[in-house]
């Protein structure tokens, strides 16, 4: 009797866990990279929330190369996942394949970059940092540190990327709103890399010198990049006020001492978490806001000691 009632016991419980996984959401995240100071929290942090609240997770790299992006969010599709998460490298390039996604009846996001409008048709919410924001308050530091005048460079992320586009975009027309004289040298791309920035910062310095008055760069490893480079060619001397994005330690460290003016605080965990507790409301049936912000905040001197860093 004992081994009948066992029986029936373990036969009831594979049942029930055969129910509950032809019930479990399957996920497709078409990810920015896997290995990057960014994206790789906001990757862990998504993959490990999506596994509390009992989604299946399919995680594919586009390793910034937009034409696998693309590659991949058609394998999403083939897959017939229950929906896609997408990190977009490029405003446009993925529309076809989102628009794709909707005939097949697969609901699908964008997490941390924007796209253009067009693609807003195609997708149940965008999630992440407003980017036209940081780019905005990256204007009102530096042109608070400068004084309104002066002469600065630019070290801008991917060219033709949302987050690039976005935050340069603000930081350009925030200027003019607010009557600032402030020039802008020169704009130049370092993919969100810090040698590429070392590398064209290298550059920026033989050609500017000492006309440069301050320095945004898109993300606080570029910002990084350039300190590199002014130490090269500038030993000893101080750095012009740089002002980054994303609130690292690294940058922490840099504005306690001195060789950065600010940075512009947006997490990566909470980037993650959010995109893939939305597509959970989502496959929930839920409505969803077409666009979900995460916080952000404006770190200098005064106030490094009383924030946390994002990562």
């Amino acid at each position: 009797m004992a081994n009948w009632k066992r029986g029936l016991l373990l036969g009831t419980l594979a049942l029930l866990a055969s129910a509950s996984w032809a019930q479990a959401k399957t996920v497709c995240y078409v990810t920015a990279a896997d290995a990057h100071a960014y994206a790789t929290p906001a990757n862990e942090a998504l993959e490990a929330r999506a596994k509390e609240l009992g989604i299946e997770m399919i995680t594919l790299s586009q390793n910034f190369d937009v034409q696998t992006g693309t590659e991949q969010l058609g394998t999403c599709i083939a897959r017939s996942v229950d929906g896609i998460i997408l990190w977009p490298l490029d405003p446009q390039a993925y529309i076809p394949g989102l628009a794709r996604a909707q005939q097949a009846g697969i609901p699908a996001i964008l997490i941390n970059s924007p796209m253009d409008e067009q693609a807003n048709q195609f997708i149940k919410s965008f999630t992440g940092p407003d980017v036209y924001e940081e780019g905005e308050m990256a204007a009102d530091s530096l042109n608070s540190v400068l004084g309104g005048e002066g002469s600065v460079i630019v070290i801008a992320g991917q060219a033709g990327n949302g987050t690039t586009i976005g935050r340069v975009g603000g930081f350009v027309d925030r200027l003019a709103e607010i009557g600032s004289k402030i020039e802008v040298l020169d704009t130049v791309n370092a993919d969100f890399d810090q040698q590429k920035a070392l590398v064209v910062s290298r550059d920026l310095i033989t050609r500017f010198g000492d006309k440069i008055n301050g320095v945004y760069a898109n993300d606080d490893t570029m910002a990084r990049g350039f300190i590199d480079a002014w130490k090269e060619a500038n030993p000893g001397k101080q750095t012009p006020p740089i002002v980054g994005i994303n609130g690292q330690k690294d940058a922490f460290a840099s504005i306690k001492s001195g060789e950065m003016h600010s940075t512009i605080v947006q997490s990566p965990v909470e980037d993650g978490k959010l995109a893939i507790e939305t597509m959970a409301e989502i496959l929930d049936g839920k409505e969803v806001e077409a666009r979900r912000p995460i916080p952000l905040t404006v770190v200098t001197s005064e106030n490094v000691d009383s924030v946390e860093p994002a990562f």
